[in-house]
């Protein structure tokens, strides 16, 4: 397996406050990592991190790429998908829509129906309530949403946050 992200020295902060402090890893193409603290010891602020949604010093590397400077729309164009804590997911849009807008950044219309198709196949009580606003989801039916939203990014890695 070959490197897909490599942290080294990384350090993070909010404001003046550093919350991460010289964090060092890397993970392989194909595996599953998880990252195991307490609150507050720096799970989500290293996924923010990792996508540059915080100031941040140290390397971040994705398939040997730097990624300083890389705004956080282009994180995700080059296939690094993030599922907030929060879920984030549009409330006011429909589930379908909320599919179609994660694949906001790709063309071909057929095959993005066709991924949304395959997203219905892996969480179908999405499929049963295609055209419910998001909103009006169980907390677990938001869950899936964000994932499955995620998923029509076609990402070489995914950001998963609790």
């Amino acid at each position: 397996m070959s490197t897909m992200l490599t942290i080294r020295d990384l350090r993070a902060y909010y404001g003046q406050v550093q919350a991460l402090h010289g964090l060092e890893f890397s993970l392989n193409e194909g595996s599953v990592t998880t990252l195991l603290g307490a609150n507050g010891a720096g799970k989500t602020t290293t996924l923010r991190a990792i996508c540059n949604m915080i100031r941040s010093t140290g390397n971040i590397e994705f398939d040997g790429k730097s990624l300083a400077g890389v705004s956080t729309e282009n994180v995700v164009r080059l296939g690094i998908a993030h599922v907030p804590q929060g879920r984030g997911i549009f409330t006011n849009m429909t589930v379908e829509e909320n599919l179609q807008l994660g694949a906001i950044s790709r063309s071909g219309k057929k095959e993005i129906e066709n991924d949304i198709e395959q997203m219905y196949g892996f969480f179908p009580v999405l499929k049963q309530r295609h055209t419910q606003q998001a909103g009006t989801l169980s907390g677990g039916e938001q869950q899936m949403l964000a994932v499955a939203r995620a998923l029509m990014l076609r990402p070489r890695l995914m950001l998963l946050d609790e």
